[in-house]
């Protein structure tokens, strides 16, 4: 009886093991805490300030009502629609009129072509962040690690835009999309599943980053808190899967992963990176920082600035959205057909810090022990994105029809001395 027991109770301690021996090795996981695009800052302080990366500063503030005089709008109309007491300029939305500027008074959102091209300031600088996408370390960037050939075209054309300009993790624009994560907007996890005894020293590692729809949690500090539990929400777009090694505690992508989708930092919500690399390095307090890079189409980029409302981002931010369409075309620096096709993707490179968290299968059944695609058991994307408002055409139209806006509209200034 006794021995009866005793093999029952090894069949069961076998049972129990296999699992284990069938997912041997090892499995880290991180939150993502923060990211942002990789804009080296060359400067010594500030955000307009000259520096190595732009020797002039940022492009300069723009004076409006020349703008549009040189649209073809007179004088007095440009200033009228320029001023503060115009009832069709909203004080949240702006004014609607300035999209009207284009030959014939086109939009110009929607129609940037219509509009001579201002020009926008890019970066002069020789060091870049991000990676030889192309395996040519003759062109692209040096980074300040001293590894030349990188690839980083979107920073090389919007680098000096002030919206992306400044010192890691304080850049207006990552201060704005970062809170819009961090206070609820989305998560993204990090899964790292190897081989071999050592993880900090594998040669077999793959990387799977993920959506989920818990939240992140802060601390009294404000900062986002480790070690909370987070369950992959599978996806039919957002994710990426990448095969990796490790050495000396830095994850390194092996071999491009053809296309993953990430959520990006910014007003457009898909981040698709075609050729996509990682590295990503393992810190001794259990975080994790590094890089993700690859090719991402460049229009969603200008589409979601101009969303975002056209009159308020140009406002705020010293551009003209049409010079920033203009940029990202000329800047474009990969075809995914073939080298004769049109240039729809511009080299881009992602900062990621992330914080070690629980992530669970999406049942919360258990820990995920490997890394793999959810992608064959996700439900339909009813994803919605963060920001969210009634903008057509780059504008927020007048509700009531009160006040209109479009090539026909009629501007009519006060009249002298009343």
């Amino acid at each position: 009886m006794q021995r009866k027991q005793a093999v029952l109770q090894g069949l069961l301690l076998a049972g129990l093991l296999l699992p284990a021996l069938a997912h041997a090795g090892w499995t880290r996981s991180w939150v993502i805490e923060w990211n942002e695009p990789a804009m080296y800052y060359g400067a010594d302080s500030g955000v307009i300030d000259p520096g190595s990366d732009c020797p002039a500063g940022t492009n300069p503030e723009i004076d409006w009502v020349e703008v549009l005089v040189r649209a073809g709008y007179s004088r007095a109309e440009a200033e009228w629609l320029r001023d503060p007491a115009n009832p069709t300029r909203s004080p949240r939305n702006g004014q609607n009129q300035m999209a009207f500027r284009g030959e014939g008074r086109a939009n110009v959102y929607t129609h940037p072509e219509t509009y001579p091209d201002p020009g926008l300031t890019g970066v002069s600088g020789d060091i870049g962040e991000g990676f030889d996408l192309d395996g040519d370390p003759g062109n692209g960037f040096v980074s300040p690690e001293g590894e030349r050939g990188i690839d980083n075209a979107f920073y090389r054309t919007l680098g000096c835009w002030k919206t992306y300009r400044g010192p890691h993790r304080l850049s207006g624009g990552a201060l704005t999309f970062n809170d819009a994560m961090r206070n609820g907007g989305w998560t993204m996890v990090i899964v790292a599943s190897g081989e071999g005894d050592d993880e900090r020293n594998d040669d077999n590692v793959r990387v799977g980053i993920y959506l989920s729809e818990d939240k992140l949690v802060k601390g009294g500090n404000g900062e986002i808190v480790a070690d909370y539990t987070f369950r992959i929400q599978p996806h039919q777009v957002f994710e990426g899967i990448f095969a990796a090694r490790t050495e000396g505690g830095v994850i390194h992508s092996t071999e491009p992963s053809p296309r993953v989708v990430l959520r990006d930092p910014s007003f457009t919500r898909e981040l698709e990176l075609l050729q996509a690399r990682l590295r990503l390095t393992m810190q001794a307090d259990g975080s994790l920082q590094g890089l993700i890079g690859g090719y991402r189409p460049w229009m969603p980029v200008y589409q979601g600035w101009v969303d975002a409302r056209g009159p308020v981002i140009e406002s705020l931010t010293w551009v003209e959205l049409p010079g920033v369409y203009y940029a990202l075309q000329r800047g474009a620096d990969y075809s995914p057909p073939g080298s004769d096709g049109e240039r729809t993707h511009i080299s881009y490179a992602l900062r990621v810090d992330a914080v070690p968290a629980f992530v669970m299968e999406p049942d919360a059944s258990r820990e995920v022990a490997q890394v793999r695609s959810y992608r064959d058991v996700a439900e339909e994307d009813n994803y919605k994105a963060p920001f969210a408002g009634y903008v057509v055409n780059g504008i927020v139209p007048d509700r009531s029809g009160k006040y209109y806006a479009g090539p026909d509209a009629v501007i009519l200034p006060p009249q002298s001395g009343e």
